[in-house]
């Protein structure tokens, strides 16, 4: 009897879990990656086309490639991300948006001479290192309204420091000249898009608020010089915040340990 009972009782053992193959992640979430990819390069890829086709110099063409796709790697990717219930999903929808940009960096190495190979991968570390930031901090919540409500907040945030140039002004007014060289050179780092022009920098030689365009509107270089760009600051704010952010959602989510 005790034999039977033994018997019994290991026989209704649950098997242990186990990983999710390739086939049902897709299932899950091939239709929102390739609508994702798809949005994405029409978004990118139109920017440029527009460009190209309304006649403006072709290194504006780029900037406005280059422009439209950092600002739709911060607003879709986080939101994106946000819809999947667990982090392989999250870095699948999301991470969509960030390797879908490849193909049209790609077609401006194919189509333009300021665009080399050296400079798609510093623009892919740019925009990678932008994407896992925002995907980590909305898996800090595990309902969706809260991964959607924080993937908005990331959003906010890096599309204000894309904004930094438009902003900054009032913050430096009437600082004195060492504050305002750092609160100068904070915006300028934290900011995506002055990383990415950076990487054309030795190509096209185009600094942001030296443009014609922002005449008048930013006192970058007005209130207090701006530090030398470099391509990869925003990475390496961009990287440690992913991986600290990362890490505290791994100890939120943390199941307890059953006796």
């Amino acid at each position: 009897m005790t034999g039977d009972a033994e018997t019994d009782h290991t026989a209704t053992v649950a098997p242990p879990a186990q990983k999710e193959g390739l086939r049902p992640l897709l299932a899950r979430h091939g239709w929102a990656m390739l609508a994702a990819a798809a949005a994405t390069v029409a978004v990118e890829l139109g920017a440029y086309l527009l460009g190209v086709v309304g006649g403006v110099q072709p290194a504006q063409a780029v900037l406005a490639a280059l422009a439209a796709s950092v600002l739709w790697v911060a607003l879709a990717a986080p939101v994106l991300a946000a819809t999947a219930d667990d982090t392989i999903g999250a870095l699948l929808r999301g991470g969509t948006i960030v390797d879908a940009s490849v193909i049209t960096l790609i077609v401006l190495w194919l189509t333009s001479p300021l665009v080399g190979l050296a400079t798609i991968a510093k623009l892919y570390c740019i925009l990678l290192a932008m994407g896992l930031a925002e995907i980590a901090a909305c898996r800090l919540h595990r309902r969706a309204s809260g991964r959607l409500a924080l993937a908005v907040v990331a959003a906010a945030v890096v599309v204000a420091s894309l904004a930094s140039p438009f902003w900054i002004g009032g913050p430096i007014h009437g600082a004195d000249r060492d504050a305002a060289r750092r609160l100068v050179a904070a915006a300028v780092y934290a900011n995506p898009f002055y990383s990415a022009t950076a990487a054309l920098a030795g190509e096209m030689r185009f600094i942001w608020h030296q443009a014609t365009v922002m005449y008048r509107i930013t006192r970058i270089g007005d209130y207090a010089p701006a530090p030398p760009g470099c391509w990869y600051a925003s990475v390496a704010l961009h990287a440690p915040a992913a991986l600290l952010l990362a890490a505290v959602g791994a100890l939120l989510h943390r199941r307890p340990r059953t006796p």
